[in-house]
């Protein structure tokens, strides 16, 4: 699947001042591991579902504060990442996505943002995230199960982006992760991104 690269020009005010705004930095650490170093949890969980998918990635990541693992795979012409804990339970389900397929209520909250934050900016990835609603859920199959059916009652959607452009005085990367509505649940600025965990 082919990553599109979408470049926004955005209209700035004569004279508006801009906008600064206090921001968490992401300065993640990601490797490329073998099979054998998942978590055993980890392993029966995309073993029950994909059995027979050969060319699933694997990735060890950490932040200095949590450790997590990681496995990247494409099923019926889809790109999913699927993030663990260290003892296998599952963090959050990614997909990758083109802007089109966001939902018109969270596009406009995202616009919305980008407009208001950015004078320009490339979007270079795209995921819809989907989030466990009860913690049980994470433990095993049931989770992935109502992912893949659409079951959207048993979880949350959420939308990350990382662009890179200028905000204000920064210019650089930035991760921003949006609800289901297109309204802003945090922003990172990227400091450190590892070029073998890219789709």
């Amino acid at each position: 699947m082919m990553v599109k690269v979408w470049t926004i020009y955005v209209a700035i005010i004569l004279g508006a001042a801009p906008m600064i705004m206090a921001q968490d930095v992401k300065n993640e650490i990601e490797d490329s591991i073998k099979r054998e170093e998942m978590p055993e949890n980890a392993l029966e969980i995309l073993d029950e579902f994909w059995p027979n998918l050969t060319d699933i990635r694997y990735y060890f990541q950490t932040d200095s504060e949590t450790e997590s693992f990681e496995a990247k795979l494409e099923w019926q012409g889809k790109s999913y990442s699927i993030e663990f804990d260290e003892a296998g339970r599952i963090s959050d389900v990614e997909q990758l996505i083109d802007l089109e397929m966001v939902s018109t209520g969270a596009v406009n909250g995202i616009n919305e943002y980008l407009q208001k934050e950015f004078r320009r900016l490339n979007i270079i990835r795209l995921q819809r995230q989907y989030i466990a609603e009860d913690e049980d859920d994470a433990d095993g199959e049931d989770f992935i199960e109502d992912i893949l059916e659409g079951d959207e009652d048993d979880f949350e959607i959420r939308y990350e982006l990382e662009v890179e452009g200028r905000s204000g005085r920064q210019i650089g990367a930035f991760e921003l992760l949006f609800d289901h509505s297109g309204d802003l649940i945090q922003r990172r600025k990227i400091e450190r991104r590892s070029v073998d965990n890219i789709w």
